[in-house]
């Protein structure tokens, strides 16, 4: 195969080899802000967990001094039983009596069913506060693995353009600019020929111009899409050993 379309092949491939990289490079921010917004929301939903908390924690103490308000006023009625003058004054005073008795058992409920509610409220925020505590480590893990990979993958990007430009210096200006041209063009400049067809358009080239390309001693465009061929068949089966 002629040396030129051998460094075209590799100057294609490494340009392939770049985009991956370079493609790898920009998911690995993508990845991380995933994590940092599933640490955001958790810890939102802790932070309405723990408004909720205080809200029934707040309505428990009303409930609660509710209750020393009722004792006080039934302690105060009970006391004046004692100098009421009619039987309908005392009659008057026992409803009222039975009545705050009633409310105060009511309020008693109240109380126990927000004591449940907040003894679950506490065990949901100790869940939440595990699983910030777990998303945020787990952030600074994939934090640390990245920075390594993005190390990595700089230094690969690095080798793989060090070594284009000392392929693009061996090839000629001609060359080069039609590599150029092609690939500004058509994304990929270089394609194999098989089967009498351009991989690339997917055209079936004219049988001389398969001649040609299967020689490999000169550089042959598809007449089609333009792009530069390389003959490359795949070996069956049967051919094989």
């Amino acid at each position: 195969m002629l040396k030129e379309l051998e460094l075209l092949i590799r100057l294609q491939t490494l340009d392939e080899l770049i985009k991956a990289k370079e493609k790898d490079q920009k998911e690995i921010p993508q990845n991380l802000e995933e994590i940092k917004k599933k640490v955001a929301m958790t810890e939102k939903e802790l932070e309405e967990i723990q408004k909720k908390l205080k809200e029934l924690e707040l309505t428990r103490r009303k409930k609660e001094k509710y209750l020393d308000e009722l004792a006080e006023k039934i302690t105060d009625k009970k006391a004046k039983l004692f100098n009421v003058k009619t039987n309908e004054e005392y009659a008057a005073l026992l409803r009222e009596i039975e009545k705050m008795k009633e409310e105060t058992s009511q309020t008693e409920d109240e109380i126990i069913i927000l004591l449940d509610e907040i003894e679950v409220t506490h065990k949901l925020i100790e869940e939440k506060e595990k699983k910030v505590k777990e998303i945020e480590e787990l952030l600074r893990k994939k934090e640390k693995e990245f920075e390594e990979i993005v190390d990595k993958i700089a230094q690969e990007i690095e080798s793989f353009k060090n070594e284009r430009e000392e392929i693009r210096q061996q090839l000629g200006d001609d060359t080069r600019k039609l590599y150029e041209k092609i690939k500004g063009t058509r994304g990929n400049a270089v394609v194999r020929a098989s089967n009498k067809t351009c991989m690339g358009c997917f055209m079936e080239i004219p049988p001389q111009t398969f001649l040609e390309v299967k020689k490999g001693d000169k550089l042959i465009q598809c007449p089609f899409c333009g792009r530069i061929l390389f003959f490359w068949e795949e070996k069956k089966e049967d051919e094989e050993g």
